[in-house]
């Protein structure tokens, strides 16, 4: 089941992004897809990890507030940099994570890339390295209010 949901997600996947609908460039596109998931299997790799189902409706409801907090944070980036005062002060800060899974961490980590003014530098088990433009944005992180999110994500939050 795992396989054919891989397969459907990937070819449906490349369909939108190339965006072909000649009958050799879907073939093709097919046989890739076919391939990849193919191989996935035959490394081992096609496993909770790779597609963590548990987490899909997480996920779908983790994307909402992804997208607004990437919306704030464009338009405070626009205040700073518009502003005649620059109120730039660049820092590297520590931010823990309470993430427990490989999806959640990688999630987190580009969730923070992902926002202006942040940007993900290294990732461990339990905290990541982040380069912060302003010190609003590093006391965003700081709060964990992401971290949480990504925790129902997870669903392994104690709530």
């Amino acid at each position: 089941m795992r396989t054919l949901l891989a397969f459907v997600i990937l070819s449906i996947y490349w369909w939108l992004l190339s965006g072909q609908t000649k009958l050799f460039f879907v073939g093709t596109g097919v046989v890739c897809c076919g391939f990849t998931v193919f191989m996935c299997r035959r490394l081992k790799i096609l496993d909770d990890e790779l597609l963590p189902l548990h987490a899909m409706l997480g996920f779908i409801l983790y994307v909402p507030y992804l997208l607004w907090q990437i919306i704030l944070s464009n338009l405070h980036v626009a205040k700073v940099v518009w502003s005649p005062g620059l109120q730039i002060n660049p820092k590297i800060v520590k931010i823990p994570t309470k993430a427990k899974t490989g999806f959640g961490i990688m999630a987190y980590a580009n969730s923070i890339t992902l926002t202006p003014g942040t940007v993900t530098i290294t990732v461990d088990k339990d905290e990541m390295l982040v380069h912060a433009l302003t010190d609003e944005t590093a006391d965003d992180l700081v709060n964990g209010d992401m971290d949480e999110k990504i925790l129902k994500m997870e669903g392994s939050a104690s709530s």
